[in-house]
């Protein structure tokens, strides 16, 4: 679409006002396919559309809106410089769309991993120096977190220079670890239950050289460990886990604590230190570890943690082990919100603040128990890819929420409540708003009750739905010019929200929300140098009633809706779902066999006019993948719909050449992708 380059002359930042009047065109089935923008768009700057989505603050220096009203990305931050390179986001789906891959799509910005693996190493090394700190840092990524090979393999490489190590946490895992890690100063992290399979898998990799820490998650591990790697004829690198009493807040609080599923109680670990001293496997003990929960919001637990663990080491370093490695876990948070607090979707502190707390903290403790100063390791994983991974959807349709056509105009012969309906619409003004209010909800439920009866006709109930929602309608704009409108009513701006229909599965692409109220940036990633004028919330594609989004980011706090463009006849509307490179990759479902959608890998390049490359296009599942998943054979499906047409056609219910016809697409379609492919002459 053409560019809107007016803007206001004044540089003030105001919401949009949501709900403006609907347009009087005709709504099929409730559902409005596009919705013109009448006699133009209103102008928005862009320094606007970044503080109404609070893109500054949960973007983290890397997303930004553009002078064309584009989202863009700076894969290395901007960090106050000007230089670093930037991404335009819709020039990344026109180079999508040029390679004939349909939307939804994720898009991974690999850069913006090699920076994030960059920041928490550099943080710990400024922090370890402005301590006098004389233990160094290896960190370890936790592959579950996102265990796609090119997430690893990026992450890997970013890490080199650091000795940047890596965590695994099942048998699958650890296969992938022993063949990616190869660095021998970085440590590789075994966490979880442990059968004996486990275990050789472990000590496979000591006997590579590599340092394979197996941590002890309950004390029948230990014996285990002692006697496989006896056979083996190697000598393990092992870690204890305790169960602090410090315990995380919110979601993951069951991570720790006396009741935690994983580490071993105080009286344990004495146990284990005598099963080791019996052994003569004391200095085999290089690691203490524990872990307080995912997600942790606020830095008061961290060092309360970090508290309590270290005094727990000393002691044990105390005893004789020698322990080498402190693991603080993982639990390093990501301000999705951007309010820079201590709730669920948020966080009250930095990188850098984390890697101080912990450092400081540590040394301190220490110092006065007079043991030495181990190595710092942390589990960081959600901090480490949840910024380079965004999916683009885009929406094909809105529904208008008590939409109708035309009221009809009076007649004699209607009803009794359809006229008194009427009254009520057309007498509604400022001092009885509560009143009609609540008038036209009695009628409505009163005209319900007498349609159940058979005393109403359907297309009477029809006219006191069409008016009910009307009132409706004109309550939201007269609460616009109320200074204390009803909070009766204050609620109809959202309920009456229009429902944008997108081209994704929440239950694939964002399982988190729907599982827990997880909340992701959503903004859309053009036209942001317009002013949005619909209140919406997101509708998935899939027949689940769940499968929608009403929870949004919107000026560092959380509301029901969320600031969208009129959709314009003829042209695309994209949204993106930003940050949802951690867990949401690995954990996402096939609900209605909505498999997984269309991914690209971009790379910065300054010398291209863009400023990036796509390096790898991975094509999403098509629904013959996605049926062999769930044990169909897609062979013999169709050869079944092939046998039943080619009946009808012996029959005479159908031409050979329509059988033919029908047959080849069907099979078309199960080569095809799972999404939405054509939705609109426009995409």
């Amino acid at each position: 679409m053409p560019i809107n380059t007016n803007t206001p002359t004044s540089a003030s930042i105001t919401p949009p006002v949501h709900n403006h009047p609907p347009t009087q065109e005709p709504v099929p089935n409730n559902v409005v396919r596009l919705q013109p923008v009448g006699s133009g768009t209103i102008p928005w700057l862009p320094e606007q559309a970044i503080e109404h989505y609070n893109i500054e603050n949960w973007g983290a220096g890397f997303f930004s809106v553009n002078e064309k009203g584009n989202m863009c990305v700076y894969p290395q931050g901007r960090s106050g410089t000007s230089g670093n390179p930037s991404i335009d986001i819709m020039d990344v789906v026109a180079d999508i769309r040029e390679k004939g891959l349909k939307f939804p799509c994720v898009i991974r910005f690999q850069d913006v991993l090699r920076t994030r693996v960059k920041t928490l190493n550099e943080s710990f090394i400024k922090a370890i120096q402005e301590n006098s700190y004389t233990g160094r840092y290896f960190g370890v990524y936790p592959i579950k977190v996102n265990q796609m090979a090119e997430v690893v393999e990026e992450i890997v490489d970013a890490g080199l220079p650091y000795h940047y190590g890596l965590e695994a946490g099942s048998k699958g895992e650890l296969l992938i670890v022993l063949a990616l890690n190869v660095d021998p100063e970085a440590i590789t992290v075994c966490n979880g239950y442990k059968d004996e399979e486990f275990m050789r898998l472990a000590l496979l990799g000591r006997k590579l050289g590599r340092k394979v820490v197996v941590v002890i998650e309950k004390l029948s591990e230990l014996p285990l460990l002692i006697r496989v790697s006896k056979e083996m004829q190697v000598e393990p690198i092992i870690g204890l886990r305790a169960k602090l009493t410090t315990k995380g807040i919110g979601k993951w609080e069951g991570s720790s604590g006396d009741f935690a599923k994983f580490g071993l109680t105080i009286p344990e670990l004495i146990k284990a230190v005598e099963i080791l001293k019996a052994a003569g496997l004391e200095n085999a003990v290089e690691l203490f570890h524990f872990h307080v929960g995912s997600q942790l919001t606020n830095i008061r637990t961290i060092k309360d943690a970090v508290g309590e663990g270290a005094r727990i080491y000393a002691q044990l370093k105390k005893m004789g082990l020698g322990i080498k490695y402190f693991d603080v876990g993982g639990g390093l948070g990501v301000d999705y919100l951007g309010g820079r607090s201590s709730t669920l979707n948020s966080m009250n502190y930095t990188i850098e603040e984390y890697a101080s707390d912990i450092t400081y903290n540590l040394k301190q403790i220490c110092a006065s128990e007079g043991v030495s100063e181990p190595h710092i390791v942390s589990e960081s994983g959600r901090a480490v890819t949840a910024h380079h991974a965004c999916i683009i959807m885009n929406v094909f349709g809105r529904i208008e929420i008590g939409a109708a056509s035309l009221i009809p105009p009076a007649s004699p012969t209607e009803s009794q409540i359809v006229k008194e309906l009427r009254e009520i619409v057309v007498g509604l003004n400022g001092k009885n708003a509560r009143e009609s209010f609540h008038d036209a909800v009695a009628k409505k439920e009163e005209a319900l009750s007498m349609f159940k009866f058979g005393i109403l006709n359907l297309e009477e109930r029809a006219k006191v739905e069409s008016l009910y929602w009307q009132l409706c309608r004109d309550l939201i704009q007269l609460n616009k010019r109320l200074k204390n409108p009803s909070k009766d009513t204050r609620g109809l701006n959202d309920l009456l929200a229009d429902q944008y229909m997108a081209n994704f599965s929440l239950f694939q692409s964002a399982p988190d929300h729907w599982a827990f109220d997880q909340l992701f940036p959503i903004v859309p990633v053009h036209r942001l140098n317009e002013f949005p004028t619909r209140n919406a919330t997101l509708v998935d594609i899939t027949c689940d009633s769940d499968g929608k989004i009403d929870r949004f980011i919107e000026k560092a706090d959380v509301g029901d809706t969320i600031s969208l463009h009129s959709l314009i006849p003829g042209e695309p509307y994209y949204v993106g779902m930003f940050m949802t490179g951690a867990y949401q990759d690995i954990m996402g479902d096939i609900h209605n066999l909505f498999g997984r959608v269309n991914e690209v890998h971009v790379f910065v390049d300054d010398e291209d006019p863009e400023d990036f490359y796509l390096e790898e296009v991975i094509p999403g599942d098509t629904v013959e993948k996605v049926l062999s998943n769930v044990q169909y054979e897609p062979k013999e499906l169709a050869r079944k719909v092939r046998a039943a047409l080619d009946q009808k056609v012996r029959e005479g219910a159908l031409k050979p050449k329509e059988g033919v016809g029908l047959t080849d697409f069907y099979e078309s379609v199960m080569r095809d992708y799972t999404y939405l492919t054509y939705i609109s002459p426009h995409d």
